[in-house]
């Protein structure tokens, strides 16, 4: 009798000890190398110059090759499925097309900006195969809350006190409207937009509480405000519209009244810092809507689509055909299309386009699903805050050619494949909390019947 009655406890004791006890898995090396990468090309001035873009590609090639080595040496082969795999691939068969058919208008440019879009999709394609589990959705959360936080508190220093010089050091040798690590500051809103969410969503969200709460919240608040600050009317207009998104996917909540109070107060507290730390010329730079070049190339660049509807001049000849075209003078080099889409579709014609908007599709259908359980859940605070912060990306992408920056663009399909990838993985977090608790609540229960 005694014998039995010791020996029950004991193996409900272990097994509640094994769920209390388990450690969830450490994010991949892959991951950590990734996110590292991604700073490595936002603080090396957006990765803009040869040098640095070299690194990228290269770094991420080894990356790939790593993982390829790793996936042969323990002899199975594991590719994580993602819908945006399709679009990806379909995009870079019409740029092999326009090679492979001669129908482009400056091959080398093709090839070098062919060779950046590989380099992107090794991002996307890694990102996704190591993004496994909550522990790595958790690391992302805080890199990006952290390495934002500090990014702004920088930007916002510098341009106090220095807005000739990035790190007040480096003068750009053709100028620029600086601010931050990047030359243009519409560049720097641009990227800012895409990391805004993730404090502001995590904020929302009910895994963290009290004190930290209100600190990742000023983070979100301070990260915003350096874009307004930055005087970026598209930035500042992306970022209210992912603010709208944001309160509309989360109105049918159940506290729904909470979080309409709660983003209305982060957007107050974002003016508040604006009209505290803003200037004169904020606010002159704002009320000037007039921008009549942007509207020219629009005109100029539809004429030259309609020159070549189906595959386009080719990937990364714009700046090469767009002189042929332009309707106007000016002593400035246009260096883009300021309008992402509009460059996409000259460059790469209907096929180039369509893919994209393919892309684009396959991210939100996937992406909106972390809408379920998102607010207890790391991996879906990630992903939502992923998909708000591609919406501000794309929208601004309409007004400026921040995908043309390898750092942006980087960030951009970084975040497209979080928020695809995070939707499937399984739930955790304080669900398992809960689990642990109620195991513990088991076991308390029998021993008290023993």
């Amino acid at each position: 009798m005694n014998a039995v009655i010791s020996t029950r406890p004991e193996l409900r004791c272990s097994n509640a000890r094994l769920e209390l006890t388990e450690v969830p898995r450490r994010p991949s090396p892959l991951l950590c190398g990734i996110c590292l990468l991604l700073l490595f090309a936002v603080l090396s001035f957006g990765a803009v110059e040869q040098w640095s873009i070299s690194i990228l590609e290269i770094a991420l090639a080894l990356l790939f090759l790593t993982w390829a080595t790793r996936q042969v040496v323990i002899g199975e082969v594991k590719i994580q499925p993602n819908p945006l795999y399709a679009p990806v691939v379909a995009f870079g068969v019409a740029v092999m097309l326009q090679l492979g058919l001669n129908l482009t208008a400056y091959r080398y440019a093709t090839l070098i900006a062919g060779g950046e879009y590989l380099a992107y999709g090794m991002l996307l394609f890694l990102t996704i195969q190591s993004l496994t589990n909550s522990q790595c959705s958790k690391t992302v959360i805080w890199t990006f809350t952290l390495f934002g936080f500090a990014l702004a508190m920088f930007a916002i220093s510098q341009n106090l006190t220095s807005t000739d010089k990035i790190y007040w050091l480096r003068a750009p040798r053709n100028g620029g409207a600086i601010f931050g690590p990047y030359v243009n500051r519409d560049h720097y809103a641009g990227l800012m937009e895409m990391l805004a969410p993730v404090p502001i969503v995590l904020s929302l969200s009910a895994l963290i509480r009290g004190a930290k709460r209100i600190l990742v919240g000023s983070a979100g608040v301070l990260m915003a405000g350096s874009i307004v600050l930055s005087q970026s009317r598209a930035g500042t207009l992306a970022f209210l519209l992912e603010m709208a998104l944001l309160l509309a996917l989360l109105w049918r909540t159940r506290s729904n009244r909470h979080v309409t109070a709660a983003i209305g107060a982060i957007c107050l507290a974002v003016m508040g810092f604006v009209v505290w730390v803003g200037s004169a010329a904020l606010w002159q730079h704002f009320t000037n809507l007039q921008d009549w070049m942007r509207l020219a190339i629009l005109k100029d660049g539809l004429r030259m689509f309609w020159h070549r509807p189906f595959l386009g001049w080719g990937l990364g000849t714009f700046t090469t055909v767009y002189p042929h075209f332009r309707s106007f003078y000016t002593n400035l080099f246009v260096n883009a299309a300021h309008n992402d889409y509009l460059q996409a579709l000259v460059e790469t014609g209907l096929v180039g386009f369509s893919a994209i908007l393919w892309f684009v599709v396959a991210l939100y259908r996937r992406g909106l699903r972390n809408l379920d359980s998102w607010n207890r859940n790391w991996s879906r605070t990630l992903g939502l805050a992923a998909v708000i912060g591609c919406t501000g990306i794309l929208v601004h992408s309409a007004l400026d050619f921040n995908l043309q920056i390898p750092a942006n663009a980087c960030v951009f399909y970084f975040l497209a494949a979080v928020a695809t990838s995070t939707a499937s993985l399984p739930e955790s977090g304080s669900s398992r909390r809960s689990i642990q608790k109620s195991s513990t609540r088991v076991y308390d229960h029998d021993i008290s019947h023993i």
